[in-house]
């Protein structure tokens, strides 16, 4: 049912994601169990080549519950920087008793091409623009513990779409539920050519934020666009933030979403903020999504890495 490496979602079946999403739910329930033991013995590197908090954070804590040894490999300080490639670097680790390799790359498909050459796992916490596979399993499972029926539901994402590895993730996690999609972002942030068959795309976030159960927020990843496609973000901001202008437009009882890092003022304002505190607690799920990272990640490394 699961392949060797997990890279993309396109990889896995509904069957498979059920299955990730069940040992999520019972790790959750047993989140009070100091540690399991389905990867005692083994040697994960940990190794990020981009900026990271929540993912690496978790999918350390996620191997240090299943028993296993992290191995913390940090390129800055490596061999890569007397001129070791990085095939010779993963073989390196392999020989070294590397038994899987968690990575973030700005490049995509390198990785893809080493687990064709080095017969070890590889497990992706986010490569480039192209996808960030556990982040939208926890996104899904987030709204499941939380109750919500995924079937039918109406899911507005709201960002830099061309530049983010976790839309273009979220594209093949939720229409398997039935889910509905709908992307909203200036016209240079979602080319045409970019929304996959059947999913909605609009440029007026206030045309469809009246409609959505979930409000998904990205935020403007301005350090992949090599140039500056917006002219502020002031101006971003008064047009596709949620502010308090937009807090009539909400569905009631709509749930707000972000992977994180938020920047509070641009994607979404401190008074809305504030508002939902007070007003309807549980309703954000910003931390939810973070601490639900690692019983979601204990899964996949589980069922990749573990032996099911």
């Amino acid at each position: 049912m699961f392949p060797k490496s997990l890279f993309n979602l396109n990889q896995l079946t509904t069957a498979a994601i059920e299955e990730i999403l069940s040992r999520a739910a019972y790790y959750k329930k047993k989140r009070k169990k100091e540690s399991f033991s389905s990867l005692k013995g083994k040697n994960i590197v940990l190794t990020f080549w981009e900026p990271s908090t929540r993912t690496r954070v978790s999918f350390e804590m996620a191997i240090r519950k299943l028993g296993g040894n992290v191995i913390n490999y940090s390129p800055e300080i490596s061999s890569e920087k007397k001129g070791e490639n990085l095939k010779d670097t993963v073989n390196t680790l392999a020989a070294l008793g590397a038994d899987a390799v968690i990575f973030r790359h700005s490049s995509p498909g390198f990785f893809n091409l080493l687990s064709q050459l080095i017969d070890i796992p590889f497990i992706s916490g986010g490569e480039g623009c192209y996808q960030h596979p556990t982040q939208a399993l926890l996104d899904i499972f987030t709204l499941r513990d939380r109750g919500v029926e995924l079937s039918q539901l109406k899911v507005i994402i709201v960002g830099d779409i061309l530049h983010s590895r976790v839309a273009r993730s979220l594209f093949y996690a939720f229409p398997p539920f039935s889910a509905e999609l709908t992307l909203v972002a200036p016209p240079v942030l979602l080319p045409e050519e970019l929304v996959p068959r059947g999913v909605s795309r609009a440029y007026h976030l206030d045309e469809v934020l009246p409609e959505g159960d979930v409000v998904y927020l990205l935020r403007v990843q301005r350090e992949r666009q090599g140039k500056n496609l917006l002219p502020s973000l002031a101006e971003y901001s008064a047009l596709y933030g949620i502010n308090e202008k937009r807090l009539p437009l909400l569905k009631k009882g709509v749930l707000l979403m972000h992977p994180g890092p938020v920047n509070v003022g641009t994607e979404i304002s401190r008074g809305v903020l504030d508002y939902f505190e007070k007003n309807c607690p549980g309703s954000v799920l910003f931390q939810e999504q973070v601490r639900n990272g690692v019983f979601v990640r204990m899964a996949v490394l589980d069922l990749f890495l573990g032996g099911g």
